[in-house]
């Protein structure tokens, strides 16, 4: 290495060192002893291996390992220098393996990007196949990297008191699942793993190697899943538990409101208003000229002459767009926190009325009305509102919806009106407001039992909360952190790990391009959590310092030949090759028949 670094220190930035030097420079690697480790007996070098090294920003080097043997015992010793290189039998060197790994990982480039990059910048020729092979080898590296570290993880946790626990786990179509396990502290992945289903067996053995890694938990946030909440009771029966406010509110909006919500959803869409509203548009798109035109009177109709048929057009044009954007419209919750198809119905209605109350004061003469389709799109707003079910099951829905609100406000978590989404951690800032939240909620419970005769289906949202009372509420956990006492409030909903989820999928989505990352699921080794590590300065400078000591732990790894500190679960998601080749001539009877017509 001292060699390499006399070389390389006279190479301008820019340049690879095949392009400077004529021909692939030659670099020495000699065994550095000169006595036998073993039997101290003399060294003498016997033979010289040469193969091609590819290093990331230098090129291509020629390296030749001048191996010793020892003249008393026989034994063979090569240089210990060049293994912190690159690995035995092997041309990429470990630089050029971490170079890989980032570009492809944290840098979100293509395959084709970086075989690119190494072209230009180095001289490197690299296929794509390889460039995909060093990216997975990378993972790999990186998951015995850390869990190879969770001692060092372990003392700075500790150092902050303990950690809590963040479990969640996500998948695609017939992908398998992808559990993360999350410190919600230091936002440190410490434990990912693919699994077929989140079932308590498979969760159980999960969480004990959570266990075994990093030990128990101050404090458990999760969702209402019976697997992961059963193997966290077996698994940490004596770590706080948090049931994620956010799921568990989304959980009883689905059972209060779903079942009246998708009747109303699917009344709206048989009854084609929303393709009736955009022939509308297109229609009066038409009339004036074209879309700009129609636009234009939209924006000026306040300034256009009263009665005339600009302002009218102006105004209808108006209400229909107005409806457009309802189609979909919410606060990036979701359902049932967003109702976009309810909130439509009663905003169509209300512009209908509006067109009832223009028609009555006279405004407009007769002649101007049918110029401008004006009874064309009221005759389509009625056609919906004509509905005495439909207007029955959204008048249901709406008494449904002000008690579901009101829970809302009262846990003080995705509340009407706000944007933030699931970056919503909720708005209780300390204990006495979680008490407060706890006095109001056993207030409202109150309320909805004696609603209960009127509204038997608010049962299902006293259910659910008398179900999960216990683990509703967390209470401020008491930390020791450098001889002084501090109480950690756990986050009340597990928006950590959705987070994180949101940022791996648009990771992969970058890599290739498609919405869906069900294959990525299938493929990529389960290590792919733990990049998000790689983007925390926390985790770098306790374990690495900077990410320049990538390339050197992994080689010491293969060197020390260090081996995971738990057995992982061989999930064969794929069918190998080998074995759909062989299927392909499988006919185990044919051959008996053919054995036996020969005997």
């Amino acid at each position: 290495m001292h060699c390499l670094s006399g070389i390389l220190s006279g190479i301008c930035e820019g340049y690879s060192l095949s392009s400077v030097l004529p021909g692939l420079p030659n670099l020495h690697f000699i065994c550095e002893h000169v006595h036998c480790p073993t039997c101290s007996g003399s060294l003498v070098v016997k033979k010289v291996k040469t193969r091609s090294v590819f290093i990331a920003n230098y090129g291509s080097v020629k390296v030749k390992e001048h191996i010793k043997q020892c003249r008393s015992c026989d034994a063979w010793h090569g240089s210990e220098e060049l293994p912190m290189l690159v690995k035995k039998g092997s041309n990429y060197s470990y630089s050029c393996l971490v170079q890989v790994g980032l570009m492809r990982y944290k840098e979100k480039k293509q395959i084709s990007e970086i075989s690119q990059f190494f072209k230009d910048d180095c001289g490197i020729a690299i296929s794509d196949t390889q460039v995909r092979r060093m990216a997975y080898s990378f993972l790999h590296y990186l998951g015995k990297f850390h869990y190879l570290h969770a001692g060092t993880i372990n003392n700075y946790l500790e150092s902050q008191g303990g950690y809590i626990l963040y479990v969640d786990s996500t998948c695609e179509g017939r992908a398998p699942h992808l559990l993360t396990c999350i410190d919600g502290n230091s936002s440190f992945v410490l434990y990912s793993q693919k699994m077929a289903s989140e079932n308590q067996a498979d969760l159980e053995k999960a969480f004990g190697k959570v266990l075994q890694l990093f030990g128990v938990p101050l404090c458990c946030v999760h969702d209402m899943g019976r697997g992961i909440n059963n193997a966290l009771d077996t698994v940490f029966p004596q770590a706080a538990r948090v049931i994620c406010h956010f799921h568990l509110l989304r959980d009883i909006g689905k059972d209060l409101l779903g079942e009246v919500y998708q009747r109303i959803k699917k009344v709206l869409s048989d009854k084609k208003i929303y393709a009736d509203i955009r022939y509308q548009v297109q229609a009066i798109e038409k009339q004036t000229g074209g879309r700009e035109a129609a636009r234009n009177l939209f924006f000026r109709y306040d300034k256009s002459e009263q009665g005339s048929s600009d302002q009218l057009t102006g105004m209808l044009y108006g209400f229909l767009l107005e409806l457009k954007s309802w189609e979909n419209n919410g606060d990036g919750y979701g359902f049932p926190f967003d109702r976009p198809k309810f909130a439509y119905y009663k905003n169509l209605k209300l512009i209908y009325e509006q067109m009832v109350e223009i028609e009555r004061l006279g405004f407009f003469g007769q002649e101007v009305l049918k110029k401008c389709r004006f009874h064309k799109i009221k005759q389509v707003l009625s056609s919906v509102l004509s509905d005495d079910e439909l207007a029955q099951e959204v008048e249901a829905l709406e008494i449904h919806i002000e008690h579901y609100d009101r829970l809302r406000e009262i846990m003080r978590i995705a509340m009407p009106g706000d944007k933030k989404g699931l970056n919503d951690q909720g708005k209780i800032k300390n204990q006495s407001e979680l008490l407060q939240v706890e006095t109001n909620l056993k207030g409202y419970i109150g309320e909805l039992e004696s609603e209960m005769k009127k509204l038997p289906k608010l049962k299902v949202v006293v259910t659910h909360l008398e179900k999960y009372w216990d683990k509703i509420f967390a209470r401020g956990i008491q930390v020791n952190i450098q001889g002084e006492t501090k109480t950690i409030f756990p986050h009340r909903t597990n928006n950590t790990s959705e987070q994180f989820y949101r940022r791996l999928k648009q990771i992969l989505r970058r890599l290739h391009g498609n919405s869906k990352v069900n294959k990525d699921l299938i493929y990529l080794p389960e290590e792919i959590a733990l990049i998000e590590n790689l983007s925390n300065h926390i985790y770098i400078s306790n374990l690495l310092r900077d990410e320049s000591k990538l390339a050197g732990e992994f080689a010491k790894l293969d060197i020390e030949g260090k081996q995971l500190p738990y057995e992982k679960q061989d999930l064969e998601l794929v069918m190998p090759v080998k074995i759909k080749k062989r299927l392909k001539n499988f006919t185990p009877l044919k051959l008996l028949v053919n054995n036996n017509e020969l005997t």
